[in-house]
């Protein structure tokens, strides 16, 4: 099909920005919302979980731990305040939200809807080869703005001693330069690939991929922690040096890089992708594809691959640093508050283990719900038409994907289990028990269940409701993260799968709340299935 390219490269590139605003009207005000939500909730509460003056400085030593850097961020400044504090736990962490936001909205509006065939029909029109990149460019930097300006503004309004404006001003600067350069690093990336999930893959990984260099290069190397946005964002010092040069190193690196991307796109065809496909060795299918169940597999195993690895480097990274956490949290109120744990307790090894259990199993439904919604995307694509028009039946197809939810939901588990406890293991003067995260992980592995049946439910009776799904696993998340600093209420707790379920086998294990997720996500799944039987499949 020939496309109209005569009124220029970015010809009509506006009225492409105005379709994406008005088509994400709801989606990116959730995105910002949320991003900023994670940002500054637990300012208001840092002055009564950091302590005294002495507890302060305690802090202060612990935070120069090797480890601690690694997880967290750089110690910096002559004396500890509760402005560095806050940048030194939350910095790196909100930037990889921040990150992670940026890679999906740029594959949502770029290469998702150049493999479902919107983005051929905009270029059968009079657009630019250019305008849609384009308009996804503005909308990006117009995102990372936003939520810069938000968060520095939202920050001092709570009136915390030492977290002023201009500290937050860096602050938030340096989340939207650090989101920017990931978003035009997505851009390039989707110039290489051949499909969103290859996209999303090789996404993901880069930013796991940097924040380890980061963790690297803030332990021993400051040319390695120049060269990843993680720790380049942390040498602006924010609340006590305040320095503006990374920012605009960030600034000026997204600008050389999205030039880049242009080049590339116009360079290659649509549909298309620079780097050679993967062909393989067989010049034939192999007989697992003759059946549904082998393509399900083959279709979603990109995705579940990249994150079964993403989950188990969090857990071995959460066990490297277990010889120096009993000391952490014991001198640390605003982890006390975070995991729930008594400091006065003679072990908190085991409530440290289930909380970080709880945070990795909360990452693990992500791959869950993958699995589940990439039903959806065959079906908006068309390309389910062709398989339930043949002699495969409905529920055997959604039982296929139900099945292999369990079996990832599993699979991550064992992979947080292993990973942690090997690591941790290897590393601690007295190591803990197996027995100690498996039974964690079995405990809460529950929770995948109760996700899935949710998920599995919309896939068959609400399937553009899928969204549910995940802003019910964000403010789960949120729960997990800032619940204990906000001492919220019990009854907040249990409208949480985490909070129905006993922090077994530091508490008493119960098998009620346990059973009671397990059978209610295995009903949900059940009746949807029943729906998808009886909607019509229809490509939307």
């Amino acid at each position: 099909m020939s496309t109209r390219t005569d009124e220029g490269p970015f010809a009509n590139w506006s009225g492409l920005l105005r379709l994406k605003l008005k088509r994400d009207r709801f989606s990116l005000p959730v995105w910002i919302l949320g991003v900023l939500a994670f940002a500054v909730c637990v300012v208001p509460a840092v002055p009564s979980l950091a302590g005294s003056a002495d507890e302060l400085a305690v802090m202060a030593e612990m935070m120069k731990n090797p480890a601690m850097i690694a997880m967290c961020g750089v110690s910096y400044g002559d004396t500890m305040t509760l402005g560095i504090l806050y940048t030194q736990l939350m910095l790196v962490w909100t930037a990889t939200l921040v990150g992670i936001m940026n890679i999906l909205l740029v594959i949502r509006h770029t290469r998702t809807d150049e493999d479902e065939g919107r983005l051929e029909v905009i270029r059968a029109l009079p657009t630019g080869k250019l305008s849609n990149l384009a308009s996804v460019g503005v909308i990006m930097i117009g995102i990372n703005v936003i939520v810069a300006v938000l968060v520095g503004i939202t920050m001092p309004a709570f009136g915390v001693e030492s977290i002023d404006l201009a500290g937050s001003l860096v602050y938030g600067a340096a989340l939207g330069g650090c989101g920017l350069v990931f978003a035009v690093l997505t851009m390039v990336i989707v110039q290489l690939v051949q499909s969103a999930r290859g996209a999303m893959g090789m996404g993901l990984t880069l930013l796991g991929v940097l924040f380890m260099v980061r963790a690297y290069g803030d332990v021993g190397s400051e040319i390695a922690a120049l060269i990843s946005p993680l720790g380049l964002i942390q040498r602006t010092y924010p609340y006590y040096g305040n320095h503006w040069w990374p920012v605009f190193v960030l600034v000026g690196t997204s600008a050389v890089v999205m030039v880049l991307a242009f080049v590339l796109v116009a360079t290659r065809d649509l549909g298309e992708g620079l780097l050679p496909a993967m062909t393989g060795r067989r010049s034939h299918a192999s007989i697992f594809l003759s059946g549904e169940w082998g393509l399900i597999w083959r279709l979603t195993r990109g995705p579940v691959i990249a994150w079964a690895a993403t989950v188990f480097i969090l857990a071995a990274a959460y066990g490297a640093v277990m010889p120096d956490m009993e000391d952490f949290v014991r001198s640390s109120p605003i982890y006390q508050a975070m995991f729930g744990i008594d400091a006065t307790a003679d072990d908190i090894v085991g409530p440290t283990v289930t909380m970080l259990v709880i945070i990795m199993t909360a990452i693990s439904v992500i791959p869950v719900l993958t699995v589940i919604f990439n039903l959806g995307a065959e079906e908006r694509k068309g390309r389910l038409d062709y398989v339930v028009g043949k002699s495969v039946s409905r529920v055997r197809l959604f039982v296929g994907y139900a099945l292999l939810a369990g079996f990832v939901a599993v699979v991550m588990q064992l992979l947080i289990a292993v990973g942690f406890h090997s690591v941790a293991a290897y590393v601690m003067a007295d190591p803990m028990s197996l027995s100690l995260t498996m039974k964690s992980a079995f405990n809460f592995g529950a929770t995948l269940i109760g996700f899935a049946g949710l998920g599995l439910f919309l896939m068959g009776w609400a399937k553009k409701l899928t969204w549910v799904a995940w802003g019910y696993l964000a403010v789960s998340f949120l729960y997990i993260v800032i619940g204990g600093l906000l001492n919220l209420p019990r009854w907040v707790e249990r409208l949480t799968p985490f909070g129905l379920l006993q922090r077994w086998p530091t508490e008493t294990f119960s098998w009620w709340p346990w059973v009671g997720l397990v059978f209610g996500g295995v009903i949900l799944a059940a009746l949807g299935a029943v729906g998808f039987r009886r909607r019509d499949v229809i490509p939307a």
